[in-house]
């Protein structure tokens, strides 16, 4: 299996974007929107979103693509299921896991050409304690996951280390609360988490974000959680905050910055493995 660029990645990733929006319809995003109001129609485009984290995913699959090597991936909260699909297009053998209970059957749809894409969609709720587990797999992903939910990430953790296989990897994404953009938002005055407003007006439970992570944050979670970090990442990606030629022209300071303190990026990320196998290796 050869690596791929990103324009090539890219290329398949934007084609699988384009075939989930098929089935994608404005009741499945208002019932959505219900429990969180800032995803309501007119206030997020989630084409535009999914399009633009196609860098978001690249970054994952450089991650842990080894070249010839076949894997078996599962994606924790798949959901749209994009980088599921994309990952299985490009060769690999791939699960994704979602509650289904909290889906109408406007959704059905959607899943089904999931599952007609090769995508084995296992319905498992990993924030449950005693849940029977899906399998073993060699990678795990947990892509802008963790943000939503507001307890112990404990049991999670636990789920999902228990997935992995004994030289398997996890990778781990999180929007970054030090970011930027967040931090000169609260020097003037406004707030870098959820407006109330919108937490307000969303039903219970709100299942947009709240908590964002620090790299610190997160490496501690991973350590907590019995894993150990081989690598970690701090990227952008939503257009406007990509460092370009364009932003290095019009906001140089702005480019300067996330050049030299990667701490302020929009993401961040890490690569995990289980613990005792890095002491194996050592003896």
């Amino acid at each position: 299996m050869n690596l791929l660029s990103f324009r090539d990645f890219d290329k398949v990733y934007q084609e699988t974007v384009n075939a989930v929006f098929k089935y994608w319809t404005p009741q499945m995003q208002m019932e959505i929107a219900a429990h969180c109001y800032g995803w309501r129609p007119g206030r997020f485009d989630f084409r535009n979103y999914l399009r633009a984290s196609s860098l978001r995913f690249y970054k994952a699959y450089r991650s842990f693509a080894e070249e010839g090597k076949e894997q078996t991936i599962c994606d924790i909260g798949g959901f749209w299921g994009v980088w599921p699909v994309t990952l299985k297009a490009l060769g690999y053998k791939v699960t994704m896991t979602e509650s289904l209970q909290y889906y109408s059957h406007s959704f059905d749809k959607l899943f089904n050409h999931l599952r007609h894409a090769g995508v084995n969609i296992i319905d498992y709720d990993p924030f449950r304690e005693g849940v029977e587990m899906p399998g073993k797999f060699n990678i795990i992903t947990v892509m802008a996951v963790l943000e939503h939910y507001p307890h112990s990430l404990k049991i999670f953790m636990e789920n999902i280390v228990s997935m992995v296989n004994q030289h398997g990897k996890i990778y781990i994404e999180v929007p970054n609360v030090a970011f930027w953009h967040k931090r000169m938002r609260l020097m003037f005055g406004q707030t870098p988490l959820a407006e109330s407003k919108d937490i307000y007006k969303s039903a219970v439970p709100f299942i947009g974000h709240h908590h964002e992570f620090t790299m610190a944050e997160l490496k501690d979670l991973v350590d907590l959680s019995g894993l150990s970090v081989i690598s970690e990442k701090f990227y952008n990606y939503s257009p406007g905050w990509l460092p370009t030629l364009k932003m290095l022209l019009r906001h140089p300071i702005r480019f300067m910055i996330f050049l030299l303190v990667k701490d302020t990026r929009e993401c961040i990320a890490v690569l995990c493995k289980l613990k005792h196998i890095e002491h194996e290796q050592s003896d």
